[in-house]
């Protein structure tokens, strides 16, 4: 981590350096780049970033608030473990909140916001194919949010959300670039233009395979 520099990153000047920040370590945690269980000093982190500790706090304490980080007063944070049984609710709570919510929001889904979506989801191919890891994690975020958007259900989409977060990609930062990732995200693409054909079954089959190959990705980086 000490060799890290936000300038190494394609995150957009205009997010402030608390987001900036906040998205880094998110895909650091979701990619399973910090050792869970270890313990990693704010300082430290801001040093090798080249800013202040402040925004690494506010950051670390968001995520924190979010189950993804654990505080450890005086000394720094460190990522939860998750055991096999863990991951194995998560993807299983997924399947029962992720997949029925996405079918309902594709559903509803009006022309103009779809093309709004789809541009998202563009983008992130663009990212899973040039290999930028928080790019790749931010626009896979936002197009979930998005997707989900037309169910204006925002405490429901926070807790899709809060799961998605939670699930492991390990070794996520090896794969971008590779056939399997690009595919996966290229079905973004895909569940847009099923939502705007009005295909439920297909819509169906596109987010429960999207949320399945998550799971078989952890049990090949397992």
């Amino acid at each position: 981590m000490s060799q890290l520099r936000l300038s190494q990153f394609s995150i957009p000047q205009t997010v402030s350096l608390r987001e900036r920040v906040r998205q880094l370590l998110l895909a650091q945690i979701m990619s399973g780049e910090f050792v869970p269980e270890e313990i990693y000093s704010v300082a430290q982190l801001a040093a090798g970033l080249d800013v202040s500790p402040t925004p690494i706090r506010e950051a670390v304490l968001d995520l924190a608030s979010k189950d993804l980080l654990v505080i450890h007063k005086n000394r720094g944070f460190s990522v939860p473990a998750t055991t096999p049984e863990e991951l194995e609710e998560l993807h299983k709570i997924r399947l029962l909140l992720e997949v029925p919510s996405t079918v309902e929001a594709g559903l509803k889904m009006g022309e103009e916001h779809a093309q709004e979506t789809r541009a998202i989801a563009e983008a992130t191919v663009q990212a899973a194919q040039s290999n930028d890891l928080v790019s790749y994690v931010e626009g896979d975020r936002r197009f979930h949010q998005a997707f989900l958007a037309p169910l204006a259900m925002p405490h429901l989409t926070e807790l899709i959300m809060s799961y998605r977060d939670r699930a492991r990609l390990r070794g996520l930062r090896a794969r971008l670039g590779s056939r399997e990732i690009v595919a996966a995200s290229k079905e973004h693409i895909a569940l847009v233009d099923a939502a705007l054909a009005r295909d439920e079954a297909l819509l169906h089959k596109i987010i429960t395979n999207h949320v399945e190959s998550t799971k078989t990705r952890w049990s090949e980086a397992g």
